[in-house]
């Protein structure tokens, strides 16, 4: 990179060789592992403290620092012995922070639905849960980015997706929720798992998506400008349930739809943006080519035609 294309070479220097792999992995995707890495070892510090036991304040303290240091070096080895291609490091990294949430929504959700607390998970078997799902998560992460090999920026489509579900399904799940006793927390109930399965439908259909589609940090970023301008719109309706008997929480709804209806336009106008880099290199390409040429002969015909061909092709 930085140098002639591959196989020309500047003035007076040989051929370049066409380096053997094309698909490594850029330093910025290493940097976002390293440090999803550290996370992970902290979690998997704790929750050896919890299954364990330990309340030695000393030992507690030491584990997640002493995984905290290991896991990011493990993370060097490994790229030094069998450099990772690609898009591998960023899905391990997003692997990780999706299946770490999915552990602690799914722990939370169980904790809120549990009436009686002798019931509930105790600490050391929710950590498990969230440390497997996070660990599930990561090596899922692995074997999608070696089949897919992923661009950094589906990646991070697809945590946003995550985001946009959960948040859409909770404010969905808590306008459409019954009334009457206990309405509140009745809410947070029906509000919980919904958002729980917005956040995994998000996931789902993005990934899908990327496997043709990469939308630019540029489109990303209005896709947020407007998913949040859509809630904000949504809002609107709860001046007038302010001032009506109707059920208040039942405008969430319209804040949920809102923001969906808000990402969709966001997409449709400006999910073809390109971020300044992929423009940098990039040929201008007319709506249209047009070529003259001397007259081709006649279908059948050996004999060339007189004149010239006036010929334009293009797409729209």
């Amino acid at each position: 990179y930085g140098q002639a294309p591959y196989g020309q070479a500047p003035y007076g220097q040989a051929p370049q060789p066409v380096p053997a792999n094309s698909r490594r992995r850029s330093g910025d995707e290493m940097i976002f592992l390293y440090g999803t890495a550290i996370g992970a070892g902290v979690g998997t510090g704790v929750w050896i403290d919890a299954v364990a036991k330990i309340t030695n304040p000393g030992p507690a303290v030491v584990l997640p620092f002493a995984f905290a240091a290991a896991f990011p070096i493990g993370v060097r080895i490994w790229d030094s012995w069998s450099p990772l291609h690609r898009g591998v490091p960023s899905s391990i990294a997003t692997g990780l922070l999706l299946g770490a949430g999915e552990g602690v929504a799914i722990a939370g959700i169980g904790a809120l639905h549990t009436e009686a607390k002798e019931n509930r998970w105790s600490f050391g078997t929710n950590a498990t849960f969230a440390w497997t799902t996070m660990v599930g998560g990561g090596v899922g992460g692995f074997f999608f980015g070696q089949w897919l090999e992923p661009d950094p920026r589906s990646l991070a489509f697809i945590s946003s997706a995550a985001g946009w579900g959960a948040a859409s399904g909770l404010l969905l799940g808590i306008g459409v929720s019954g009334a009457g006793p206990n309405s509140a927390k009745n809410s947070w109930k029906v509000g919980s798992i919904a958002g729980l399965v917005g956040y995994d439908l998000g996931i789902v259909a993005a990934g899908a998506a990327s496997a043709v589609y990469v939308p630019s940090y540029e489109s990303q970023k209005y896709m947020w400008l407007g998913y949040t301008a859509g809630m904000a719109a949504g809002c609107v309706p709860m001046i007038f349930y302010a001032f009506s008997d109707a059920t208040f929480k039942r405008a969430f709804v319209a804040t949920s739809v809102g923001g969906l209806a808000g990402l969709g336009i966001a997409i449709a106008m400006a999910g073809d943006l390109k971020d300044p880099e992929d423009k940098k290199n990039a040929l201008f390409n007319p709506p249209f080519n047009l070529n003259i040429g001397p007259a081709l002969p006649r279908p059948g015909s050996q004999t060339a035609e007189n004149g010239i061909m006036l010929n334009a092709n293009g797409t729209f």
